[in-house]
């Protein structure tokens, strides 16, 4: 049986990732193909089937003698490093899945290591579309681009030139890892899935609405919802700038973890009495799920992203979805379960919302087609057969070699992270 690393490379402080939450789901659903041990670099994100899977010890920290506590997470991101490469060279695996690109530093000494050991290594396209347009997003001036290139761009594209196939999240994918350096012919997509949703739970639900201040349903008011961690490409101010120029009822929903950094001044200000946002801040797995029960309509203006997997969950849960049309996303819906707007365009995004606001039986028809389409095109079990189907086809290759097996490597029943220094 093929034994595989999935190694999940992320920031510790995080507490929620679309790229580790896919991760952690695709090996799950590996194991019924392969034997899978997990290193993830932050705490465990899967659910209920977790002992199926085996675990390694991660142990997370930062470089010493540097008061590391003064600066912001963000900075912090770019330095972490775990025990990964240790656990690598120390053998027992065939194959090495590298599941998101930052810190980028850290990915590229993970590649470093599965060469020195002779383990071949495959890397899932998370955050590609994110990498390659980062300076645009964040408005980088000529010395943070020098060090986007150096701490992120340069060490992702040095694992991607080297890599034994790349695992493309949507075809958009395949250019970017093309202009990272990727000349290999194992280039294949393999989309993220999505569980099946959570059964209907009413009691617990009207709990959550009332904990969370949000409404009870109103004829002729839309509820919309967003849903992803406050980082600058996912467009939040493009989404309250749409939604302060709406002149229709509409109660949106700001689901995710918030930020100190961002501006929400549009979010609080004075509005309509039939006019609501709610911001939310950190939401749990059965939150997240009553609050797409109580929405009509997913809305994601992200200026730039692979393949969001909140996208395919709103979407199972019988939601069309508004989004931008970047990345992976055009190849997620079709004209039958949503509708794609240009990037950073308020406007734009305020008319469509409007529209689906004045046409609720079309809303509920692209609702079911939507569920109907991730059903179909989008689940875990599908997204595994694909992946380990490239797996053999990577081990078969005349040039990939094993690592010797030095020792095997005990799975630990629970994550553990380390104290960053």
């Amino acid at each position: 049986m093929i034994r595989v690393l999935a190694a999940i490379v992320a920031p510790p402080h995080l507490t929620v990732s679309g790229a580790g939450r896919a991760g952690e789901q695709l090996s799950l659903a590996l194991a019924e193909h392969c034997e899978v041990t997990v290193a993830n670099m932050m705490a465990s994100q899967t659910g209920p089937d977790e002992g199926k899977l085996r675990r390694v010890p991660v142990k997370v920290s930062l470089p010493p003698l540097l008061p590391w506590r003064r600066v912001p997470n963000r900075y912090r991101t770019l330095f972490y490093r775990s025990n990964i490469p240790d656990l690598i060279e120390a053998g027992g695996f065939d194959l090495v899945h590298l599941h998101n690109p930052m810190p980028a530093l850290e990915m590229a000494r993970i590649a470093r290591a599965c060469r020195r050991a002779g383990v071949p290594y495959v890397i899932s396209t998370h955050g590609f579309n994110e990498i390659a347009n980062g300076e645009r997003i964040y408005g980088f001036g000529l010395p943070k681009r020098l060090v986007w290139k150096a701490l992120v761009t340069e060490p992702v594209s040095w694992a991607v030139r080297h890599a034994a196939a790349i695992f493309a999240l949507s075809p958009a994918d395949k250019e970017i890892a093309r202009q990272m350096g990727f000349a290999g012919e194992a280039l294949a997509v393999v989309p993220n899935g999505v569980p099946q949703p959570r059964p209907a739970d009413p009691a617990g639900d009207k709990a959550i609405y009332a904990r969370l201040g949000i409404a009870e349903p109103s004829k002729g008011r839309i509820t919309c919802m967003f849903l992803a961690n406050h980082t600058p490409n996912k467009g939040l101010p493009v989404l309250l700038s749409a939604f302060s120029q709406l002149d229709c009822p509409y109660q949106l929903i700001v689901g995710g973890e918030t930020r100190a950094e961002v501006d929400y001044s549009l979010a609080t200000a004075p509005r309509r009495p039939d006019q609501q946002i709610v911001v939310t801040g950190r939401l749990s797995d059965d939150e997240v799920a009553a609050l797409f029960r109580r929405s009509d309509l997913f809305v994601f203006p992200t200026l730039a992203d692979t393949f969001p997997l909140a996208i395919l969950e709103a979407m199972s849960y019988g939601l069309p979805v508004l989004a931008s049309n970047v990345g992976g996303i055009p190849y997620q819906i079709d004209e039958r379960s949503g509708r794609l707007v240009a990037a950073g365009n308020a406007e734009q995004l305020a008319d469509a919302v409007g529209r689906f606001a004045r046409a609720p039986v079309t809303l509920a028809k692209m609702g079911r087609h939507a569920k109907a389409r991730v059903a179909a095109q989008f689940t875990w079990e599908s997204a595994a057969s694909r992946a380990f189907a490239e797996y053999e086809r990577v081990l078969s290759l005349p040039q990939t070699r094993s690592a010797p097996v030095k020792t095997r490597i005990a799975a630990a029943p629970h994550m553990q992270r380390g104290t960053p220094a």
